[in-house]
């Protein structure tokens, strides 16, 4: 075979080894398939987490096992179903989804428009019956302020306090109609309610009354700090938590095994020594101080625009109320920072017997000290039927200061033609 030459070329030669360019297209294949599948399966993955999620949204109750016992259930909400409790219940506002960004007060609910909790965009819960926004100058025009239990969290639109109260003053009165607003929103404290009061001053919407409940909330932030404050703080220096990543069905369903874990983890934890100070005597000063401060400008500012003013001193849990009658207490420790009210009531009855709160303070904190009923429907929320008592008490109120004043009872609600802006 002298003379014989080797063909080295792969164009030609039929055993040759495939080129670069058909392993970088078979593995091109391989990774884009693989690929493929992953995207594909992690969709998959993510629908079916979505359809988890939503499928058990109902359970996201804030209600212990055990709550919706027969005899509870039908002493709590007496004609309801367990299932009805439980759309009630999911229909209350979250501070998780259910709030927006309001300027100066800082947040308030959504509007939003159920079966049983309707917020009007104007800012305000419906009542039965509810009237029209803006007021209308012919009617008198109640504004009612204060926090979740005025609001009245885990309760239908007509039976919350300010809706037995204008059910209660309209059967009392033949003249003009009464039309009670509900600017009461959860976690409100009295500096943001008279903010909101002073808002809608200058919005031109003047009620004849303004009834402020107060008393939980002022001792829950003794600090004077509203609600998301530190959200808002974090936004302020960069430290936004917006990545869109937190939406994904699986990032949350792995936060959600994470928060579930989380007990166990803790538990492991070594005990803190120090447990929270409920009783600080400087922070408790510090809010009964705010809140008279308070007092005094959502007066001042009520009497440049002819407005009467109520402050009810709410009733709490942990004052003067026997909890061995409570349905949804488990342990002391549940109130946790609601328990602040029980070393702050007292100071305020001292103020109260000095004559120091004023005569617009109507004193509802000790009305349950004779009761031997479940007055709650959870562990600070009023039920109907006690939130229909302080409707009562309240009106009987309006009057009885009317009749002090030598006035009929009509006239400390009739509405002044010309201070009222309904054009708005």
């Amino acid at each position: 075979m002298q003379g014989a030459t080797v063909n080295r070329d792969p164009a030609v030669s039929p055993a040759a080894s495939p080129t670069w360019a058909a392993r970088l297209k078979k593995w091109y294949i391989v990774v884009a398939v693989g690929v493929f599948n992953a995207i594909l399966l992690i969709v998959l993955v993510n629908v079916v987490l979505y359809a988890v999620i939503r499928l058990r949204q109902p359970a996201a109750i804030p209600f212990h096992e055990g709550h919706f016992a027969a005899d509870k259930l039908q002493q709590a909400y007496p004609g309801w179903s367990e299932q009805e409790v439980k759309n009630l219940i999911r229909e209350t506002p979250r501070a998780d989804h259910e709030f927006e960004y309001e300027p100066l007060t800082g947040f308030r609910e959504r509007p939003y428009r159920g079966k049983y909790v309707t917020v009007d965009p104007a800012g305000f819960r419906f009542s039965k019956n509810q009237a029209s926004w803006p007021p209308n100058a012919q009617a008198t025009n109640i504004f009612i302020f204060g926090g979740s239990t005025a609001f009245g969290y885990y309760l239908p639109n007509d039976e919350t306090i300010p809706s037995y109260l204008q059910a209660y003053l309209s059967e009392r009165h033949s003249g003009n109609p009464v039309a009670v607003y509900n600017f009461a929103r959860p976690a409100y404290i009295s500096s943001q309610e008279l903010v909101l009061f002073q808002q809608l001053l200058r919005s031109g919407y003047v009620p004849q009354v303004a009834i402020f409940v107060d008393g939980l909330n002022d001792f829950i932030l003794a600090d004077g700090i509203p609600k998301f404050t530190g959200q808002l703080r974090a936004f302020m220096d960069g430290q936004t938590n917006s990545n869109p990543l937190n939406d994904i069905p699986m990032v949350r369903a792995a936060q959600r095994l994470k928060d579930r874990w989380a007990p166990t983890a803790a538990a492991a934890e070594p005990k803190q020594d120090k447990e929270p100070v409920y009783d600080d005597p400087v922070l408790l000063h510090s809010a009964v101080d705010r809140w008279l401060a308070n007092k005094k400008m959502i007066e001042l500012t009520a009497q440049g625009y002819g407005v009467r003013t109520v402050f009810v001193w709410q009733p709490v849990p942990v004052y003067k109320y026997d909890l061995r009658y409570h349905f949804f207490l488990h342990s002391d420790k549940e109130f946790a920072a609601y328990g602040r009210a029980k070393y702050g009531y007292p100071l305020m009855q001292d103020l109260r017997v000095q004559g120091r709160l004023g005569p617009d303070v109507l004193w509802l904190a000790d009305i349950q000290q004779d009761k031997h009923e479940n007055l709650y429907v959870d562990s600070v929320h009023y039920s109907a039927a006690f939130s229909q008592e302080i409707a009562k008490r309240i009106g009987d109120y309006l009057e009885q200061q009317s009749a002090q004043n030598s006035n009929p009872p009509s006239a400390t609600l009739a509405p002044d033609q010309n201070r009222l802006q309904s054009s708005r």
